[in-house]
């Protein structure tokens, strides 16, 4: 991975952090919560958290991209990608449930670490972890398998694609993430509105693809 394809990727993140944190907020709390995307509660203190954003989206976003470039230039199967892609965003984990559980609890950062470690011990920090792990494995397969280089329309297609098919696990996550739900509760409760198929959708497809192009066009610029 060269210096370019990091430093593109580091920006990447910052940008999409900064664009999607509000969005990534609302969804959330309409999804686990089971409210309108139109009820102002969830419209609040839209940049709580950005701080972990920014971090999570350095890897999952930015040094995503780079991580593709990279194994694209030494050969490596879309499976091995897909794993070490997958792998290294379980990184993350710890971050994404403190800041998705102080959005659904809505309480601070530090509050949310100590609730965590107050009624999980240190292994509450591996909560959604296999769910997670699983959702980008999927994903991350599908993206690479069926992406084709400079045909947008193909892209964004295999992207909701993916998306849609993840979609159950990715409101797993999300529930784990929130109260640490149990499987068998998150079944029983289950509403299909809650897989944000709609305005989920749309969000994640535009904000994966944008973070796509704006990696593309960082890098780019370089030349």
């Amino acid at each position: 991975m060269n210096t370019n394809e990091l430093s593109s990727g580091i920006l990447t993140g910052i940008i999409s952090g900064i664009i999607f944190n509000p969005i990534d907020k609302a969804i959330y709390l309409s999804t686990t919560k089971n409210l309108k995307i139109t009820n102002k509660s969830i419209w609040r203190e839209l940049y709580k958290g950005f701080e972990i954003s920014i971090l999570t989206r350095l890897i999952n976003s930015g040094l995503y991209f780079s991580y593709i470039d990279y194994s694209s230039s030494i050969s490596l199967s879309t499976l091995s990608t897909s794993l070490i892609l997958s792998t290294s965003c379980i990184i993350t984990n710890p971050l994404q449930l403190i800041k998705f559980m102080s959005w659904y609890n809505n309480i601070s950062i530090i509050d949310t670490c100590h609730l965590i470690k107050n009624k999980y011990g240190y292994r509450g920090y591996l909560i959604g972890a296999n769910s997670l792990f699983i959702r980008d494995l999927v994903f991350n397969y599908i993206y690479l398998s069926l992406k084709k280089k400079d045909d947008h329309i193909n892209n964004i297609c295999v992207v909701s694609l993916g998306l849609i098919i993840v979609s159950p696990l990715n409101l797993v996550k999300n529930k784990k993430y929130g109260s640490n739900e149990s499987l068998r509760s998150i079944i029983s409760n289950f509403k299909f509105s809650q897989l944000g198929i709609s305005y989920s959708l749309l969000r994640m497809s535009v904000g994966f693809y944008m973070s796509q192009y704006i990696y593309d066009f960082i890098k780019n610029s370089y030349k």
